[in-house]
Order: C-alpha cells, then structure tokens, then sequence
C-alpha cells in the first residue's frame, strides 16, 4: 500500500470513529456535479485581452506611470514585476481586491495568503517600498519589501519574509533600515518566516478565500440558526448532517470562520473531524491574525 493511499484510509477510518462516515459514501447521481460528464461540451480557454491603464491613485504612487492590467487589476504599487519563470523558485501572483500579489517563492505565497484573509486589512501590494540603509563599509543600499500591507486603522506595515535560519541576519537589516529615513514611509517593519506561513495556515486561507467567492447567504443564515442550538465544542463534519447539498453547507461553514462565528483554538489545518466553537457576540479572533 502506497504512503498516500495508507493516509486516506486513516482519513476514512478517523471519519468513521467520530460518526462521519457520511461524508465517504458514494453520492447518487443527483447529487454528483453536472456537465463535466458531457461529452459534447469542449473545453476552451481565452487568454484574456491585456490594455494599458493609469494605475490607481488610492495610494501615493513613487511617479504617475502607466501599468498593464488584465481585467481591471493593477499591479499597484510594485516597484517591479518578477519574471514568471525560474527554475529553483515558485514564482506567481495572486489578487487581493484589484490588485496583483506577486510572489517569488513559495513561503512568500503562504505569508500572502495569511495576509489577504485577514479582515483588516484595507490594501496588499507587493515589491514596495524601497528601503535604504548603510551596510558595513557605510555604502549606502537598498532592500525591496516583500509585501506593503495598509491596514483598516490606517498603519503601515512593511513585511520582509526570510526563511527562518536567516532570522538573525534579516533582524540586524532591519535594524539598518529603520535607522535610515527611508524607513518612515511605513509605521513598522516586520520579518515573517516559515513559522507565521506555515502549510496549514495557507491551506485554511484557500478556504477562507473560496468561501468569500462562493457562498450563498441564505445558506450562511440557514447555517447560523444551526449553530444557535448547539453548546460547547462540535466537529466541523457534524455540521454536514442531514443538510440538502454538502457542498453549500461547506462552503457556509468556511464562510463562518471567516467572519469569526465559528472558530478553531488548535491553529492546525481545519478538517471534518477539527473541533469548532461559535462566538455569536462578535467573533474571536487569533486564527489568521
């Protein structure tokens, strides 16, 4: 038995014990999703037409410059554009609002994806501001951020992300860099490693943006009068009983977390079998902070 076949009967085999075996029983016909099994339907794609706009103006730009923009989206205030292919790294961008996220690794992706479901963040834009400092020797340099979070109260946030061996190396740079004036375009200058972009915390971000894209409020309300009657602890796949699609009640489960109704203490991977709480007088908060 291979590793990843012997990982999904242990799923199975934990679901069944906690009394969801529901959740791996082989849907009728009704419920399975329609038009992938037809055959006449062709799958097309359209790369999608590129212009030049004037980038926004929401927040100070170095110099007026035009951008390219698909659909709309910007590249905001990025000071440059990282090619897209590199043999060593996992570079690629994402969209947060109207703006496009790049990011040149793969830790870099986990940290944004933390970032974009936070919900006070206001604006997210990557390769900005550029900080100078002194090195050594007194040359003057220059370090590119990583990301440029505003936030809800106003502040500015610069995010330089480093694996976390380098730590002590990234810390003194920093020190560097906000002993420069250079270092007053933000309020705080931060590192953040593999232990704030962890694997789980991303993987509970794709979620949180799935559900900001998909859900039907009327299934979140439906769900939220659910919630009201239970006490205590309870799974998150006992929220998937006897419900008439599981895959909208998913979605208003994640929906829930999102907006801090339904909670998880553990800061682990959120799964069917994960233990949730509600907070109906507001929400809690820590998961993605």
């Amino acid at each position: 038995m291979s590793v990843i076949h012997s990982r999904s009967v242990a799923r199975i085999i934990a679901r069944r014990r906690a009394g969801l075996g529901f959740l791996d029983r082989r849907r009728s016909s009704e419920q399975r999703v329609t038009g992938m099994q037809d055959l006449a339907l062709r799958c097309t794609v359209r790369v999608p037409e590129e212009r030049l706009v004037l980038a926004s103006r929401k927040l100070p730009l170095p110099e007026p410059q035009s951008r390219r923009v698909i659909h709309d989206r910007t590249h905001g205030l990025a000071t440059r554009v990282p090619p897209l292919k590199n043999m060593k790294t996992a570079r690629g961008w994402t969209y947060h609002r109207d703006v496009i996220v790049y990011h040149e690794s793969e830790l870099e992706h986990r940290v944004s994806l933390r970032l974009q479901v936070r919900n006070d963040v206001a604006a997210l834009h990557s390769q900005f501001p550029v900080f100078h400092y002194p090195d050594e020797e007194g040359k003057l340099r220059q370090h590119t951020a990583d990301l440029f979070v505003v936030y809800d109260d106003g502040s500015r946030q610069a995010v330089i992300i480093k694996h976390e061996h380098k730590r002590e190396e990234m810390e003194a740079l920093i020190e560097r860099i906000k002993a420069h004036p250079s270092s007053q375009q933000v309020d705080d200058i931060v590192l953040r490693t593999e232990r704030y972009g962890t694997i789980e915390a991303a993987e509970n971000a794709h979620m949180i943006r799935w559900s900001r894209e998909y859900h039907d409020q009327a299934d979140v309300d439906e769900l939220m009068g659910v919630v009201g009657t239970l006490h205590g602890w309870f799974r998150f796949g006992s929220l998937l009983k006897d419900c008439p699609s599981i895959e909208r009640r998913r979605v208003a489960i994640w929906r829930l977390i999102d907006t801090g109704f339904l909670f998880s203490r553990t800061g682990e991977k959120i799964t069917e079998l994960s233990w949730l709480g509600h907070a109906p007088a507001g929400g809690a908060t820590g998961l993605f902070g």
